[in-house]
């Protein structure tokens, strides 16, 4: 397939402005993300139906062009699975495709699986076989080879005559409405970020803890993910959560009691005197003023009667609607959902299946199920 490499602003001013020509345009990326704690971007492809576009972003310094197209409510960004994409965008531009429709959410709208990958929907559209061999490739390494290039074009080249396709199925399905919620709620989620404070909420086991384990704990996942975000390191390269949990589950109160814990060298040599002052300042904090213990949803004792309920409900709903139970509510949905009926979590959003096109459906006999109990 044609397709042209860029790697200037000028270049990049020129496409953009042909681009929002059109009224959609498809956009991929390729980035790595292995030690970081953000997604490092390698490439950029985008195709308006006339000019295929690989965007080598290493030596561009003016993305004002780009963002601009981002950001052009009169032309439809086409995604494919686009979560991590949407990521990589709001990293490293400020900002979300708008608007954005993402492919696989039309495609469950218009009758297929949630989950439906890439490569499926193009053979199933296209009857073709795509090499993926290079999905797993190094996409901040240079030169990029003709496989490498070939394999990233390919992704929008296809992606954008068969997104038309699914929206005209998603239309005559009377669907529509409820895709572009769906799409919302996608970069809603990207758009919640986790503040410091929070983050031991989401340490595995954190509800095992006592009141002063848990003051430990709150300071040390806050000072982890600032660390993490300060120097672009995935959590665990920082410390490791097991190894977090440990320190706020036995307060050591040197860097012997550390090394008896079982860290590696590279986090006591690094992190271990500033995790030892915050077990300190935990020790020493108020007694009124530690959190609450951490209730753990399935030891509530209505949680197995309420979920299996609510998973009865959604097959009911899916019978009548023919919208698969994937699409209608996954496990962390029905989970939060509980959550904020039992006042287990506070200050979140309003779950899921409670609003938009799945409140519609759901949220009246969600009400019931949870009153009756």
């Amino acid at each position: 397939m044609n397709y042209t490499l860029i790697d200037q602003d000028s270049q990049l001013a020129a496409v953009c402005e042909q681009a929002r020509q059109h009224d959609a345009v498809a956009l991929d990326t390729e980035f790595v993300r292995t030690r970081t704690y953000y997604p490092q971007l390698g490439l950029i492809q985008l195709f308006d139906g006339e000019q295929l576009v690989l965007i080598d972003p290493l030596n561009i310094s003016d993305w004002t062009p780009f963002v601009a197209l981002l950001q052009d409510k009169k032309v439809t960004k086409f995604l494919h699975a686009g979560g991590e994409d949407l990521e990589v965008f709001l990293h490293r531009f400020k900002c979300l495709p708008d608007p954005m429709v993402d492919t696989q959410i039309l495609a469950a709208f218009a009758g297929q699986a949630l989950s439906w990958g890439f490569a499926s929907m193009v053979n199933h559209f296209n009857q073709i076989e795509l090499d993926k061999s290079e999905a797993r490739t190094d996409w901040l390494a240079r030169p990029l080879t003709e496989r490498q290039c070939a394999y990233a074009a390919a992704d929008v080249a296809y992606l954008l005559p068969i997104a038309h396709q699914l929206v005209a199925q998603t239309e005559a399905a009377g669907n529509m409405a409820a895709a572009l919620s769906e799409c919302d709620n996608l970069c809603q989620r990207r758009l919640d970020v986790l503040q410091p404070e929070e983050a031991w909420r989401d340490i595995t086991n954190a509800w095992q803890l006592r009141p002063r384990q848990l003051a430990a704990l709150q300071r040390l996942a806050a000072w982890r993910l600032n660390i993490a975000r300060q120097k672009d390191m995935a959590v665990n390269f920082v410390v490791r959560e097991e190894n977090l949990w440990k320190v706020a589950r036995f307060m050591p109160g040197s860097l012997g009691e550390l090394d008896h814990l079982g860290l590696n060298g590279h986090e006591i040599r690094f992190h271990g005197k500033a995790m030892v002052a915050l077990v300190a300042e935990a020790q020493a904090q108020d007694e009124n003023t530690l959190p609450q213990p951490l209730p753990n949803l399935i030891d509530h004792p209505h949680y197995k009667q309420a979920f299996k309920a609510i998973k009865a409900l959604v097959q009911q709903v899916s019978e009548e609607t023919g919208f698969s139970q994937e699409l209608l509510a996954s496990r962390r949905q029905i989970n939060q959902v509980l959550s904020v009926y039992w006042g287990l979590k506070s200050g979140c959003r309003t779950p899921e299946l409670l609003t938009g096109w799945r409140g519609e459906l759901l949220q009246k006999r969600i009400d019931e199920i949870v009153q009756a109990l």
